[in-house]
């Protein structure tokens, strides 16, 4: 609220897509995901079988850990491949499914770290390969392979604001630090350096369980709806602000569902009528839209700017104290300016008013005075309008010109006269 009640107040709600769009960044997500999950599982086949061909358990057990990430790069694609689209049942998408499955990959990645310290802390070691050097040389390569990829997407998942893209870098970021291990281990064997591999590991185990835990973190604050990051909702709200004709800024709340945002806010305008109220809110999404690509529904709740007075106009005769008989005749209007403090306090008070005397402008008018002057009046913003009016039932210019006040939401105060 501004200023105390509103005398207004309109709800406009705009989606940035329809149920048959999918946003550019939408299909460059799917196929980041498709081309990983797919490159992946090449990776882990290969691994799969050259660990059943050397005899090493450390191949098979990261062939092992591929094919688990694997199966949450799947979970991710089908989330972001279905997630923009709305139907009746869930009118604002199913962005949240990317959040639901960036949560599993991350719980899967922390369960991968786990297995990797168990496996050589708790269980049987590390069997060297039958064919050290070749071992060595394959998942070298390997590596290398998983390294590029997970520095491009990595870019992509940060240009894309994707959640999802950002658990699957977490899983390659897993991939490489176990291939790291496999290196290692296998070089360590080796070259016989003792305790070298227990070190590597644990230092790659707190990578990949912060990896996890930023993406299962993420994950659960938007599934939570919890707010976006201050500046990013202060960067909206200065946005706003700098809008012509938004006076006032109130509540701000922007959530994201995936890698969609979603801003609620309300706004005090300095537009007169619903009309231009509309074209205003209007041109406040757009201008969001722009600046913030990733919005994908503005739901704008704005209000008038209360003013800190009330303002009366009273129509005179020329003797400025007769009321004036018809309205389109009067020849002066006193203008009142009534403090809104003085008003809520004590209505009859005379105290705190400014006063301010003119003369009808149209009043030479040879046609259409009543209307110029009905629209002059709307014009100074008065609130309430005193003058001498016949209220007959099929009077047509008293009904529109009691119509067309009323609706720029001025209170008429009237008696016997004419129009």
């Amino acid at each position: 609220m501004f200023n105390g009640e509103p005398e207004l107040s309109i709800l406009q709600t705009t989606d940035k897509k329809t149920k048959s769009t999918v946003k550019p960044a939408e299909i460059e997500k799917r196929r980041w995901m498709l081309g990983s999950t797919l490159f992946n599982s090449l990776l882990a086949m290969i691994k799969l079988g050259w660990g059943i061909f050397s005899g090493s358990t450390v191949v098979l057990a990261d062939a092992i850990h591929s094919i688990s990430d694997v199966v949450g790069a799947l979970l991710v694609y089908i989330a972001v491949r279905f997630a923009p689209y709305h139907s009746r049942r869930f009118p604002l998408g199913l962005y949240k499914l990317e959040d639901m499955a960036a949560v599993i990959a991350g719980l899967s990645v922390l369960f991968a770290g786990y297995e990797i310290l168990r496996s050589v802390f708790v269980g049987d070691g590390v069997s060297a390969p039958t064919v050290p050097l070749a071992t060595l040389l394959v998942m070298a390569v390997i590596l290398i392979l998983q390294l590029l990829f997970f520095i491009y997407e990595k870019r992509a998942a940060k240009r894309l604001q994707s959640p999802g893209l950002d658990s699957d870098v977490a899983n390659w970021f897993g991939d490489i630090g176990a291939g790291m291990v496999v290196l290692i281990g296998i070089g360590g064997h080796l070259l016989q350096i003792p305790y070298i591999q227990e070190i590597a590991v644990v230092i790659i185990a707190i990578f990949i369980f912060h990896s996890a835990y930023e993406v299962i973190r993420d994950g659960l604050l938007s599934l939570l709806d919890a707010s976006v990051a201050q500046w990013e909702e202060q960067q909206a709200r200065e946005l706003l602000a700098s809008i012509p004709g938004i006076e006032g800024v109130g509540e701000v709340i922007v959530r994201k569902a995936g890698s969609a945002l979603f801003l609620k806010t309300t706004l005090a305008m300095d537009a007169q009528g619903l009309d231009k109220a509309h074209q205003l809110a209007d041109e406040v999404e757009a201008q969001l839209m722009e600046k913030i690509p990733a919005l994908e529904k503005v739901t704008i709740h704005y209000e008038p700017v209360k003013k800190p007075y009330k303002r009366v106009a009273t129509l005179y005769e020329a003797d400025r104290k007769t009321p004036a008989g018809a309205f389109g005749k009067a020849h002066c209007i006193l203008l009142q300016d009534i403090t809104r403090q003085e008003v809520d306090s004590n209505p009859n008070t005379g105290a705190d008013i400014r006063e301010t005397w003119v003369t009808n402008p149209y009043l030479d008018e040879p046609h259409g005075r009543a209307m110029k002057l009905a629209a002059w009046l709307i014009r100074q913003r008065i609130d309430e309008l005193h003058f001498n009016a016949e209220n007959t039932p099929g009077n047509s210019a008293q009904d529109v010109l009691t119509e067309l006040l009323s609706g720029a939401g001025i209170a008429i105060q009237s008696s016997i006269g004419k129009i």
